[in-house]
Formats: structure tokens, sequence, C-alpha cells
């Protein structure tokens, strides 16, 4: 009886609060930079939200969350009351793991997730880069996936999930992703790896195979490379099944 009255008393105070702040909070702010407190704040004015002032019974949370939601740059946010009369909204930022530059010169992210994520004015992530004769004859959205695509070409590889699932497995590893510097895709639609260290070009072909290939390309780099040489070989071939082919440098 006491907590029924209790919660009653509450519920009738906050339906006569008034908005006295609105605080944004940027929950992965050191991890990336795409979102701010500003930009959230500028958003919310565009679309004509002004909650200072307002009555809490007025302010529809979901309704908010769902405007931030939409801004391109933000995975989630989540908005709700505190009883000193503020309004707090947390965000969550997209992460992307890839940035492409297509055959058109056309760039973008993608995002952990697999979703195509645009570039931003106000910042750049510094993530691995892949280059080439990737095409992008689809349209770029926040809600454009790499994985439904290659679903929707009905069992065709597109270049661009390949080069996700990559990204992802080189982002994984610690090794690869210091190792690891572009990706580049040639005429012929292999996928050719640029690393940091090495003057050689690693052609890897395509994902299938992915793990076997970078155990073959390890095996060499511990019991091949130290002996003969870090810049010996021009190419390294992964792209055929249990083999690594090495071409000399001329």
């Amino acid at each position: 009886m006491y907590l029924a009255a209790t919660l009653s008393f509450i519920a009738d105070r906050q339906q006569h609060l008034v908005c006295n702040q609105l605080e944004v909070c940027i929950v992965d702010s050191l991890r990336n930079g795409f979102v701010s407190n500003k930009s959230i704040q500028a958003l919310l004015l565009r679309k004509g939200i002004n909650l200072i002032g307002k009555n809490y019974r007025d302010i529809d949370l979901k309704s908010l969350e769902e405007v931030v939601n939409n801004y391109p740059p933000v995975e989630k946010a989540e908005a709700f009351k505190t009883a000193s009369g503020k309004v707090i909204v947390e965000v969550k930022q997209r992460n992307p793991i890839l940035r492409i530059i297509d055959q058109n010169n056309e760039s973008y992210y993608v995002d952990d997730k697999g979703y195509i994520m645009k570039l931003s004015d106000n910042y750049t992530s510094h993530v691995i880069i892949a280059n080439g004769n990737i095409r992008s004859n689809f349209q770029h959205t926040n809600k454009t996936n790499v994985l439904e695509l290659e679903h929707q070409s009905v069992g065709k590889r597109l270049v661009l999930t390949d080069l996700f699932k990559l990204a992802q497995f080189i982002g994984d590893s610690k090794f690869w992703n210091a190792q690891i510097q572009q990706i580049f895709v040639n005429a012929a639609g292999d996928i050719e790896l640029i690393p940091r260290v090495g003057a050689h070009i690693i052609v890897f072909g395509d994902f299938t195979e992915c793990e076997t290939k970078f155990e073959n390309l390890m095996s060499l780099y511990t019991n091949g490379l130290p002996a003969t040489g870090w810049n010996k070989y021009e190419t390294i071939n992964l792209k055929y099944k249990g083999q690594v082919i090495c071409t000399k440098r001329e």
C-alpha cells in the first residue's frame, strides 16, 4: 500500500514537471567523432523540437528517439527523464570498419553491421581503405546492407560483401590489423592486399578459405621471409587452394 502510494506520488509529481535541461551524452565519443552534443542539439532544432520549458507529460520520448535514430551516423539513441526536470539523450554512434573508394571515385564507409555509411564533413575515421574495380551500382543509404545485397544477387558473389567480411577478419586480428594497410581489387576481380612491412603484393582472390589463406601467409612470414628477406618477392599468391605461389622480384 505504501509502495503504491509512493509510486503514485512520483508519477503525479512528474506530470507537473517542466523540462529545464536537455543533456546529450555520446557514450562512445572516445572511439569516433561523427556525432557531438552540438550536432544532436542542432538536429532537434531543425526538426522543430525544443524541450526546454515543456511539460513532462507532453514530451514523447519514443518520438524523440526516432528523430535521433534517423540521423545517419547514429546507431542507437535512448531518451529518458529525470526527477529533476532533465531530459537525457544517450547516443551510440555507428562504427565504420572499412572505407570504399569505388571505380567511379565515389567514397563511403561500411560499418561493423554491414550497413553503408556516408562520409562526414566533420570527422574522418581511420579504417582500412579498399579501392580499385569495385562497383557500387545501388542506392547509397544508411539502410543499405552489403550482406542483403549479396542475398538479392541470387547466389552471385559480390566483391563488396567479400571486402566487408575481409575487413571484419582483419580488424579482429591485432597482427593483421597492423600489417595490412590497404585492399585493392584488380581488373580480374581478385582482391589484393597491400602490407605495411615488405615490398610485395598479396593476391588474395576472394573471401573463400579466408582463415586458411591467412594461416598460410603467417607460416611464410614466420618461416620463409625472415630467411629470404622481406623484399625478395614481388607477389605472394594465396588464391589457389592449398598453395602459396611466390614470384621473385626481377
